[in-house]
Parts: structure tokens; C-alpha cells; sequence
């Protein structure tokens, strides 16, 4: 098989796909969240934090979708805070009522996370989140709501049996033939994403940009993954003090939790926080 140049799960190329054609995202939308979206239009998609030692957060697509708040996410590289990462997202997302407004008045927050590892143990390629109670199984509201499709456990095209497992084949498409056999598909957004994934993979500044973002992702996994190994290592160590912070400091600028970095360094949160200023 021919490798795809330009993969439609990697970031860059999946905003880029969706984001330009609002007709791709809307049927990809409707098809994830089941139900026939009309109205769709693009947000800023950074959300600036609320004081200056907070954590700022860029969406891969924020979407407004018939009064829904959505962010859509791809993630390629396992990330073992990625769970906790969407729930925080999630909460960034939920919108703040302006003072005698109904709380009524609170639009319906999703997240579509889209995510090539697995993630949980079952079968099911879907998994769905909301605030529910733990014995009754009763929902407590559905104002927010965390969706997973890992591509890892998607249906073949072959066997797929409806539009979003077709949407998640071409989003996993990594070879010129199985963009082609998607061309076959009675489905005119999906045989147009096609189109656009060809289109990029004829592109060489975006082959080239898209080349550097798959090296600049592997890289930042790999610095993660040694920096994880030499905080462990650190912080079984007494009296290296200086490098556990240089530690710290490269593990911030990763964005990384400061509880997590306060257990591979052995460094309080407190001195941690000191880093930032």
C-alpha cells in the first residue's frame, strides 16, 4: 500500500479539512452526536485563563452547532492525562450565566474526543460520559456530555453499518487505497473529504508542514517520556536540587499536571508554582 504524505487524523490536517469546509463538519457532527445538525459555525478556539497563573487551553475545533458548544479533539500519541484533560477542557467549555439569567439558559456542552491508542477496556469503539448517579444509573442533567471513538476498534469500511463509522474509516485512512475504496461511499461529504485529502497530499508546503508536525509530535512524546524517566530517577536522588527543577521547568512547559510533576521531581506544589513567576 502507498502511505498516505498527509493524514486526515493528524491535527493540522484534520482542522484544516473540517475547518474550511463547514459542510464536511457538519455532516461529521451529525453523525457522531446522532442527530441532523443545521446550523454550524467556527469559535475562537483558545480559551484564555481566568487568572494569569491558570492554565491556558487551544481547542483543536470549537464549534457552535445548533446552540450545542462543541470542541472536537484528535489525538494521535498516547496521553495517560488525556481523560482528565477532556474533563477539564469540558469545564473551560461550560458556559458562565450573566447575573439574573435562568440556569435553563445553559447550552449543552460536547466533547468529541477522536483518539488513535486505545483508551478503555471493552470493545465498543464508542463511549459516552455524562454526570450520572453511580447506583441508579439516573442522569443528572445532560448539560455536558464527553464522547471517545477510538479508531483503534473501528469497524472495517467494509463492515461498517452506518455514517460514523464510515466518517471514523476516512478519518484513519493512512493509505492511498483505502481513501480511494471511500470513494465508493453513497455519501456526498464524505466522497468530498476524499477529494481533500487528495487535494493535500498533492500540496507540497502542506506535506511539508504536516512532516514537521508528525516529527515535532513524536519529539514532544519522546521528551515527555524521558523527562517522566528522569524525574523518577531524580526524585529517588538526594542533594541534586537545581536539576530537579530544570526538571520541573521543562515539564511546564509541556503543561503538564503540577501534581504529577511534584511526584517525578519530589518537589512541592508550592515550589513548582514559584517556577511560573
Amino acid at each position: 500500500m502507498t502511505e498516505l504524505k498527509v493524514k486526515p487524523k493528524i491535527d493540522i490536517a484534520f482542522k484544516k479539512i473540517f475547518s474550511e469546509n463547514l459542510d464536511l463538519l457538519k455532516s461529521l457532527v451529525s453523525a457522531a452526536l446522532g442527530f441532523d445538525a443545521k446550523k454550524v459555525e467556527l469559535c475562537p478556539n483558545e480559551i484564555p485563563p481566568a487568572e494569569v497563573e491558570h492554565k491556558f487551553c487551544r481547542l483543536d475545533l470549537r464549534v457552535r452547532v445548533d446552540g450545542q458548544e462543541i470542541d472536537i479533539e484528535v489525538q494521535c500519541y498516547k496521553r495517560d492525562d488525556f481523560q482528565a484533560r477532556a474533563e477539564y477542557y469540558s469545564s473551560l467549555m461550560f458556559t458562565r450565566l450573566h447575573k439574573g439569567e435562568n440556569y435553563t439558559k445553559i447550552p449543552k456542552t460536547v466533547l468529541i474526543n477522536i483518539v488513535d491508542y486505545p483508551v478503555f477496556n471493552c470493545k465498543e469503539y464508542h463511549s459516552v460520559f455524562v454526570n450520572m448517579e453511580v447506583n441508579r444509573h439516573e442522569v443528572l442533567t445532560d448539560k455536558k456530555v464527553i464522547h471517545f471513538f477510538e479508531l483503534g476498534k473501528i469497524p472495517s469500511l467494509e463492515d461498517s453499518k452506518n455514517n460514523i463509522e464510515l466518517w471514523l474509516n476516512l478519518i484513519n485512512a493512512d493509505s492511498e487505497e483505502k481513501i480511494e475504496a471511500l470513494e465508493t461511499v453513497p455519501i456526498d461529504e464524505i466522497k468530498k473529504a476524499v477529494g481533500e485529502v487528495k487535494r493535500l497530499n498533492r500540496d507540497r508546503k502542506f506535506i511539508i508542514t504536516t512532516e514537521a508536525r508528525e516529527n515535532a509530535l513524536r519529539e514532544e512524546m519522546s521528551a515527555l517520556s524521558a523527562a517522566l524517566d528522569t524525574g523518577i530517577k531524580m526524585g529517588r536522588e538526594e542533594g541534586r536540587e537545581e536539576e530537579r527543577f530544570d526538571i520541573a521547568r521543562n515539564m511546564l512547559t509541556e503543561n503538564m499536571p503540577l501534581d504529577i510533576i511534584g511526584k517525578l521531581t519530589g518537589l512541592s506544589i508550592k515550589a513548582i508554582e514559584n517556577l511560573r513567576m
